[in-house]
């Protein structure tokens, strides 16, 4: 059985791409090359589930084209939107050259935030590390969105067993 702890948010379904099952998939991660990646892992009603992937092809900068054992129609596909995609953190450590020995800002994708006194945030939706602070995406539970630092000193824990992050908000973002 794969637990959560053994996994790493890459990504998710977008939607079906053509009438053979293809779908659509956008990378939150640029440290794995889904061309070599044998499967991927998704949460199927409360359990990790991993599907082998057949075919992969770069449909964009960060989006791919990805066929899946065992899934053959649209219909089939569209019951994956949405779905966040996880890769196996010992594949993700094959895939970079990388030993898993390190915590990465994306390994926070999936997490829920949460204030020091426990108070739900919401839950980490992406990473933007464009810029030379690295802020977490996080979707609250008010449906707006928070772009929260990740800097040492706003976070006062995390739960990687959990899978949660406890943040100190700065001025500002305490009002969430």
């Amino acid at each position: 059985m794969i637990k959560a702890s053994e996994l790493t948010a890459i990504g998710a379904i977008i939607k079906p791409h053509g009438v053979k099952g293809e779908m659509v998939i956008n990378l939150r991660v640029d440290r794995i090359d889904i061309e070599r990646t044998e499967c991927i892992v998704m949460d199927i009603d409360g359990i990790y589930v991993p599907f082998f992937i057949e075919n992969v092809r770069q449909k964009g900068r960060e989006s791919y084209i990805i066929a899946i054992e065992g899934i053959t129609s649209d219909t089939a596909a569209a019951e994956f939107n949405g779905k966040t995609v996880y890769a196996l953190r010992e594949h993700m450590a094959e895939m970079t050259d990388e030993s898993d020995d390190g915590f990465y800002a994306s390994d926070l994708i999936g997490f829920k935030a949460v204030k020091p006194d426990g108070t739900a945030i919401g839950v980490i939706d992406g990473i933007e590390d464009s810029t030379i602070n690295v802020l977490a995406i996080i979707h609250a539970d008010n449906d707006r969105t928070v772009y929260m630092p990740l800097a040492d000193e706003f976070i006062t824990d995390i739960d990687p067993d959990r899978q949660i992050i406890t943040f100190d908000a700065p001025d500002g973002i305490e009002s969430l």
